[in-house]
């Protein structure tokens, strides 16, 4: 295979995986505004890292490997946030972190939350840090 058509399923592959990132995404914000709502005591910094995510993944020029890192400190993040209330539902939003990277559209939809949409920038993926 030639070095550009590597590159260009190097990119695909990056592009796929960044859509999935972008529901995830809209999971973990939906979460967080679900504990917002129930009073919940949230990480400090824990909007930024949001959308610092976001950003990440709608730009199009950061790795898939980065954005998931963000992403799982996160995840991390809400997961002893909700399990320390009363209304724990870790396990349903684990469920729909775990959807979020199959090929589901549906699962779009039951979200109040919109996907994150990956632009490509042509600026390239560095490396994993």
């Amino acid at each position: 295979m030639s070095e550009e058509k590597t590159r260009d399923a190097q990119i695909r592959v990056e592009m796929e995986v960044l859509k999935r990132y972008g529901l995830r995404w809209a999971v973990l914000a939906a979460w967080t505004d679900e504990l917002r709502t129930r009073g919940a005591t949230l990480p400090a910094g824990l909007p930024g890292r949001l959308e610092a995510a976001r950003v990440k993944i709608s730009s199009g020029c950061f790795s898939s490997c980065e954005v998931g890192c963000d992403l799982a400190a996160i995840e991390a993040a809400l997961v002893p946030a909700d399990a320390a209330g009363d209304a724990n539902s870790v396990n349903f939003w684990l469920d729909l972190l775990s959807r979020a990277m199959e090929d589901d559209d549906a699962m779009e939809r039951l979200l109040k939350v919109p996907a994150v949409r990956v632009h490509y920038a042509g600026c390239g993926f560095g490396r994993c840090a």
